[in-house]
């Protein structure tokens, strides 16, 4: 469905029909320019609860006003991006075309519809409703306030899954995470899974535990927090292009984003790399009692000595482990250097993103498409969470809760 409205730029006075696509959230902003002087205009659609409604807001350098037969189009969805061509036409349905794509994606991976939807909730409450509230249940437990948080747990057991109690916050989480992912990374979630599985039964990983336990998992749990909230605080950009990564299938090539508000993005990618690079250090331990070492003694590097390692030469100790590296595709640590040095920036008609290669960001300049780096930013992400998902399956099977608010004995 298509709700449309009149904008009128206040710097040049130029007028817009905005085709607004309804999403699959409550509250849906998006960022664009003034098609007549480029400057970035910002509207917010907030869903009511029947059908069609809404209501409207924008920025303070624009209004709504009456129709214009001089107006220039601008289609925004926020679950979809749209064919370069089809950006500014007033025929534009982009959605159909994507939508028999990502069916051709799911029946090749063998994934159903019935999965999808399931994964999806269907028309339940989206992803940034549910975690508005997860959020907030795991701050309580942080803060101490175990009782109000384990109320927020009991809560939303009814409100999310049908009355099913939520044994904790690593239950709820857990749920909520595959689910975001979807079918195809559930599954290599469980690939994982087994594989520390395996080695935790088959080797003393006593050593490893008590130091995990007693050293690393609260900062740990601090890190999945944090990218976390950070994903969620700019949904509006990233459920662009969610769908297909959650279908594992490709950005379409030269396609345009409705809403381009790059600036609360642009350190994105480099900080999910940074706390994807500093995670998988789990793997590597795990790696080294695989190999008959101590936990913290790697082929070459004591564990001290590969905390010390640039975050790029992270992934090496355990590229043998074909399981391990299965979740280590997106992981380009020339965009996290243009990204924490000021090397990257936004195409003047906000099209693509130019980023400086090389160490400290002073290399060539390079580029890809605006579509293109939210994807990216979406798949380094959901590769953190299958992580996160398995640290709390191996929490559990330990007798362990990563985040807590277990229920009451």
């Amino acid at each position: 469905m298509i709700i449309r409205n009149y904008l009128q730029c206040l710097t040049c006075d130029q007028v817009h029909t905005l085709r607004i696509a309804i999403g699959d959230a409550k509250r849906q902003p998006h960022h664009f320019a003034c098609r007549n002087c480029g400057e970035e205009l910002e509207v917010v659609l907030t869903l009511g609860t029947g059908s069609g409604e809404g209501a409207f807001s924008c920025s303070e350098n624009a209004k709504f006003c009456d129709e214009d037969a001089k107006a220039l189009t601008v289609n925004l969805d926020p679950n979809f991006v749209i064919p370069k061509d089809q950006a500014d036409s007033p025929l534009s349905f982009p959605r159909l075309e994507q939508m028999r794509t990502m069916v051709k994606a799911m029946e090749a991976r063998g994934i159903s519809l019935d999965q999808m939807a399931r994964a999806s909730r269907g028309g339940g409450a989206s992803f940034p409703t549910e975690w508005t509230h997860l959020r907030k249940a795991i701050g309580l437990e942080a803060r101490g306030k175990s009782k109000l948080s384990r109320r927020e747990i009991d809560t939303s057991g009814e409100l999310f899954y049908e009355g099913e109690r939520l044994d904790s916050l690593d239950d709820w989480l857990i749920r909520f995470l595959l689910r975001l992912v979807g079918p195809n990374d559930s599954e290599l979630f469980e690939k994982i899974s087994k594989e520390v599985e395996r080695i935790v039964a088959a080797k003393d990983t006593s050593g490893l535990m008590a130091h995990y336990f007693a050293d690393l998992r609260a900062a740990r749990r601090d890190a999945y927090f944090a990218i976390l909230t950070d994903f969620f605080r700019n949904y509006s950009e990233f459920s662009q292009v969610l769908y297909r990564v959650r279908l594992g299938a490709p950005a379409p090539e030269n396609a345009a984003a409705g809403s381009t508000n790059f600036e609360s993005v642009k350190t994105f990618y480099g900080d999910a790399f940074e706390t994807f690079a500093g995670l998988v250090e789990l793997f590597t331990m795990l790696n080294n009692l695989d190999a008959g070492r101590e936990y913290d003694q790697g082929e070459r590097l004591t564990l001290k000595k590969y905390r010390e390692l640039d975050n790029a030469s992270k992934f090496n100790p355990f590229a043998g482990n074909a399981a391990f590296m299965e979740l280590c595709v997106e992981v380009d640590n020339q965009i996290r250097n243009a990204s924490h040095h000021r090397g990257i920036k936004l195409s003047a008609d906000r099209h693509n993103v130019l980023y400086h290669a090389g160490k400290g960001g002073t290399g060539e300049e390079q580029s890809m498409t605006y579509v293109n780096y939210l994807d990216r930013c979406a798949r380094i992400f959901m590769q953190i969470v299958v992580l996160l998902c398995v640290e709390i399956m191996m929490n559990f099977r330990q007798g362990q809760a990563l985040f807590g608010g277990e229920t009451p004995s």
